[in-house]
Parts: C-alpha cells; sequence; structure tokens
C-alpha cells in the first residue's frame, strides 16, 4: 500500500489518505503512516467513522496511552479519552459560565500536551465528532520552522537550557481556581528547551503554556525570553489552522509543536471531539 500524501503548509503538516482505521490495516501502512508522522508533525486522516474503544485501538499502535487526570472537563473522571466539548448527553449546549467550559478555555492558549509531566507525550491523535460551521479551528505551530529561524545567538542561548513546566501555568490564566490544590502542590518538572527528534535528528523548542521558569536565569529574564519565544514560534508563517471536518483525527507531535483550540459561536453550535494521548518514552533531561 502507498498512502497519498499531500501537504498542508509549505513547512509542515500534511494530509494522509489510503487508511480506513475502522477496517483495519497492515503493519507495512502504519510504518508509512507513522514515517509521514515524523517528517510532517501533524498529520490528518479524513473521514475516520470511529467510536472511542477504535481510537483508543488504533491510538495504542503509537505507544502506551497516558491516563487523563481527573478534572472539571472530564467531570473528574480520568481514562484513555479526554471530551472537547460544550454539550450535555442529551444534546443541550453548556452555558460558558459552566466551570466545565471555564476549564476548557484553557485548552486555547498555546500549549503541548503533557509537558507538565516528567515524561511528556510523544503524540495526541484528536478526532471530531460534532463540529461548528464555523470557526472552532485548532491551530498548530511548527517549533522544527521556529528553531531553525533563529538567529545564532539565540541559539546559542538555550543551548541545553533547561525550563520548568507546571499544569497550573494554563489554567491560572484563565481563573486562579481551576486546579486543585492537590495538582497545585505537584513541583514542576524539568525539561529542555530545545529536542532532538530520534529519527531525523531535527531540533525543535520545546516550550508553550506550561513553561514559567528557566534553571539559571532569574525570573524576569526568563520569562521575557519565553515571551519572546513563543512570539516568534507562533508567526503566521509556522502556524497551520485546521479547519475540522466530521470524521478528521488528527495526529500531531508534542515533542515539535503548539496547539490551541479557536473560538466560535459556543452558545449556539456544538463542538465535541476526542483527544487519545500517546505517552513518551522517557525525560527530556
Amino acid at each position: 500500500m502507498t498512502l497519498r500524501i499531500t501537504k498542508l503548509h509549505p513547512l509542515f503538516a500534511a494530509r494522509v489518505e489510503g487508511i480506513d482505521i475502522a477496517r483495519g490495516f497492515s503493519d507495512a501502512a502504519f510504518a508509512e503512516l507513522r514515517a509521514a508522522f515524523e517528517e510532517h508533525s501533524v498529520i490528518v486522516l479524513p473521514g475516520q467513522a470511529l467510536d472511542d474503544d477504535q481510537q483508543i485501538d488504533f491510538s495504542k499502535r503509537f505507544g502506551p496511552l497516558e491516563m487523563m487526570l481527573p478534572h472539571a472537563g472530564n467531570n473528574m473522571n480520568p481514562g484513555h479519552i479526554s471530551r472537547m466539548y460544550n454539550a450535555e448527553e442529551d444534546g443541550s449546549i453548556i452555558p460558558p459560565e459552566d466551570r466545565r467550559m471555564i476549564y476548557l478555555t484553557a485548552n486555547r492558549i498555546w500549549h503541548t500536551d503533557s509537558s507538565f509531566k516528567e515524561v511528556p507525550s510523544l503524540c495526541s491523535l484528536l478526532h471530531a465528532r460534532i463540529v461548528p460551521p464555523e470557526g472552532g479551528e485548532t491551530e498548530f505551530a511548527s517549533m522544527r520552522a521556529a528553531y531553525d529561524a533563529l538567529d545564532d545567538e539565540t541559539r546559542a542561548l538555550i543551548a541545553g537550557k533547561v525550563a520548568m513546566h507546571h499544569a497550573a501555568r494554563t489554567r491560572d490564566m484563565v481563573a486562579p481556581d481551576l486546579v486543585s490544590p492537590e495538582r497545585r502542590a505537584k513541583p514542576p518538572v524539568r525539561h529542555a528547551m530545545v529536542r532532538t527528534n530520534p529519527v531525523n535528528a531535527r531540533k525543535a523548542l520545546y516550550t508553550g503554556g506550561h513553561a514559567g521558569k528557566i534553571e539559571g536565569m532569574n525570573d524576569t529574564e526568563a520569562e521575557a525570553l519565553l515571551n519572546d519565544l513563543l512570539d516568534h514560534a507562533t508567526q503566521p508563517q509556522f502556524t497551520y489552522a485546521h479547519k475540522w471536518q466530521i470524521g478528521d483525527i488528527v495526529i500531531w507531535d508534542n515533542r515539535a509543536v503548539l496547539h490551541r483550540g479557536r473560538p466560535w459561536n459556543e452558545t449556539i453550535h456544538k463542538r465535541i471531539l476526542h483527544r487519545t494521548t500517546v505517552a513518551g518514552d522517557g525525560p527530556t533531561v
């Protein structure tokens, strides 16, 4: 089998056709898919009719899955599926002032999934169940392209540097009480600010909304540098916004891209997507 791969952006992201996940496919086809993932960082598989069990089984081909932490966005029920949603099971739209919706608003901040864990994730897989007619895109930023475009002085400055990541940072940007005291009490984790892909040796910035401090720098300098790097990495030339269609499953490399959700008219239109997250294979430092 040869997959059909169409680039979606000059620097990263590709549409991959030729696989029907629910019907099954060969190891050779998956090897092609995995190679496309390593090459393009974001891959879009359109027209996939999946239930949660099928999504979980497919996701496990990339590696062991993370267990989602209990939080307001999953009604404190951890599992392998995390729902991005604004509707109850009876179909009624949840008002924006509901605590669950406030919690999920933090997904609109640039971040990489699970960087607040000592072993951050390899990739995330997001499947579209219900999408609004406009808005609600997921936007991605290529941290490889951003690294490649850095000047030599900045590359030298961040080489070997370690940043501190914590889950509370992005939620605190939305509201001060979204994170439980137990979760807030967990110490931040250390991550390299530059990561190298083990397959193709391409380097990528590793930062985002969860990163707050840098070892060996005072807080003012660290915050300024992290903000500058984030502004640099999320310039339009490094970003791709995916307009969802029902049945799309998008797989992105959390080692090499940032992402964020975009707003839509959530008081009128439903948006339901289900995410699985594949665990990484070790600490970054």
